[in-house]
């Protein structure tokens, strides 16, 4: 873990699933982490899990669909740990709308989180790795496989909205990536794309539909696999499923 030693993390939609799976890992191996979600008191009940971890997790409120909220987030961050290393973007919804039947409010509130808002962020957090001096910092984007092929025509419940959205995201972590290389930043941009993994999104779903599907741990793992290559390599993209999807 030397590569990690004393790197502090920004994880968002920390409180539940793939987040919290990540936030539990990082604490464990001994990182200090600020964890970001609209429910404090669920991020409150894992600073309490994770005591006498060798790592820290900073709780922090923050609703990733206001920008202003992200905004006073990282003004915290700056003011009490200095600065970010590692940002993890896995804030995510999923709002159940067609696209024929389906009202603008839902596409929109998908948007807000799941593009605008990450893109608000990352933006905050170069700007401050800026300021600080980080030059070989990680910005790691937690896509999902429909970001790579529409998977609308499958049995898994996934709306257009969300499709969309990770889409865009496919296109920001590319576009992001190629202007940080035009302005020779060592700033590493990866794209982690899951394929079904088991969390509150899909527990119900997959009580109704039993099939194969990764665990939020699986996914954490793969981030942390991604962050330890060393700082010449870089990981664009990995996408990881359980056995015998099919994408």
């Amino acid at each position: 873990m030397d590569r990690l030693l004393n790197k502090v993390v920004l994880v968002t939609g920390a409180s539940a699933g793939i987040g919290k799976a990540i936030v539990e890992e990082l604490v464990t191996k001994g990182l200090k982490v600020v964890g970001i979600g609209r429910e404090l008191d669920k991020l409150n009940m894992l600073v309490d899990e994770l005591k006498g971890k060798p790592g820290k997790l900073y709780p922090l409120q923050c609703d990733m669909s206001v920008q202003s909220e992200i905004e006073r987030a990282v003004v915290w961050i700056e003011k009490t740990l200095g600065g970010i290393d590692i940002l993890i973007n896995n804030a995510a919804i999923n709002i159940d709308s067609s696209c024929v039947n389906g009202g603008i409010e839902e596409l929109k509130k998908t948007l807000d989180v799941n593009v605008l808002g990450l893109t608000c962020i990352t933006k905050e957090i170069l700007k401050l790795m800026k300021v600080k001096g980080i030059d070989n910092g990680c910005i790691v984007n937690i896509n999902d496989v429909c970001g790579w092929k529409c998977l609308l025509a499958s049995d898994r419940p996934i709306s257009p909205a969300y499709t969309c959205s990770k889409f865009a995201l496919t296109a920001l972590t590319e576009c992001l990536r190629l202007e940080l290389a035009q302005n020779e930043s060592n700033v590493k941009v990866i794209c982690v794309c899951p394929g079904l993994v088991e969390t509150e999104m899909t527990r119900q779903w997959l009580k109704e539909n039993p099939r194969l599907s990764l665990k939020p741990k699986d996914v954490a793992d793969a981030v942390i696999f991604t962050l330890m290559t060393p700082e010449t390599v870089l990981i664009k993209d990995l996408v990881i499923t359980p056995i015998r999807e099919i994408i």
